[in-house]
């Protein structure tokens, strides 16, 4: 009481008023600063603990993946199963028929003995009176096991190695008493990508192919032009020094031809003189 009588007193300095209220403040800053560092402490925490706890996938698992993804309790979505698995899925076969009630389809894919392990992968969707109703749906091995299971699902997706040759049986079963259901499946092997753009070449790519084959030929041809204009001029100048060469031996020829007959003509003369 006596405190604040102290602290309101109308008589009490006002530099001393300023440096209460000054500690006052820097006291409630010091407790804000340290609550929120603890905080922050206990964020960094929480996010530790939760990247310790992060477990990598592998992509050598892709039969555990296919396993886990037909769990019941499996979280993905669709959508993001889909975004993970199924990326490039190009479908072999393609169905919709009608599964009659207390019924089963059966479909087969078969290996061969000597093949390589491939990727199987695939769909279904069901389909009752304009409304999604639930299949049983599921795969066996050439041996017999249950490479992967759907009950009760309207719709799913699958994604497996087969790894063993032989026969695959894909089963589809409706066992509602009275109600017949539509069903799409697909089906498709291997990882092959689907056509992109990237594959396509466009009439501006084969115009770029044919400027560039032209001006490769145009380079060739001046080149082999200029060349060839060269050894012709090289040819004319070997030419014209043989025909003069030519010319000086002929006259060469027919002064010293001369000058002999000449001679002899004066050797003649000058005996019958004698």
């Amino acid at each position: 009481g006596d405190n604040r009588a102290w602290m309101f007193d109308p008589s009490t300095p006002a530099s001393q008023l300023g440096a209460m209220a000054l500690r006052r403040t820097a006291l409630v800053a010091v407790v804000l600063a340290a609550w929120s560092c603890g905080f922050a402490r206990a964020g960094d925490n929480r996010e530790q603990v939760e990247q310790e706890f992060e477990v990598p996938s592998s992509p050598d698992h892709e039969a555990e993946d296919a396993a886990e993804a037909g769990k019941p309790d499996n979280k993905d979505g669709l959508v993001e199963e889909w975004d993970k698995h199924m990326e490039g899925f190009v479908p072999e076969l393609l169905l919709t028929f009608p599964l009659a009630a207390r019924s089963d389809e059966f479909f087969y894919e078969e290996l061969p003995p000597d093949s390589k392990p491939v990727l199987i992968r695939g769909g279904f969707f069901a389909s009752a009176s304009e409304e999604t109703s639930s299949v049983e749906f599921s795969i066996t091995d050439p041996k017999g096991n249950i490479v992967f299971e759907k009950k009760d699902e309207a719709e799913g997706l699958f994604h497996f190695v087969a790894s063993d040759p032989g026969l695959y049986t894909f089963i589809l079963s409706n066992h509602k008493w009275m109600q017949e259901k539509m069903v799409t499946f697909a089906l498709g092997k291997g990882n092959e990508t689907h056509l992109q753009s990237e594959h396509l070449v466009t009439i501006e790519d084969h115009v770029k192919a044919i400027d560039k084959t032209l001006i490769d030929i145009q380079t060739e041809s001046t080149y082999l032009w200029i060349r060839q204009k060269s050894h012709m001029k090289a040819v004319e100048g070997i030419h014209t020094r043989v025909l003069s060469f030519c010319v000086v031996e002929f006259l060469v020829l027919i002064g010293i031809s001369g000058f002999q007959v000449y001679y002899i003509k004066g050797l003649l003369s000058d005996r019958r003189v004698l």
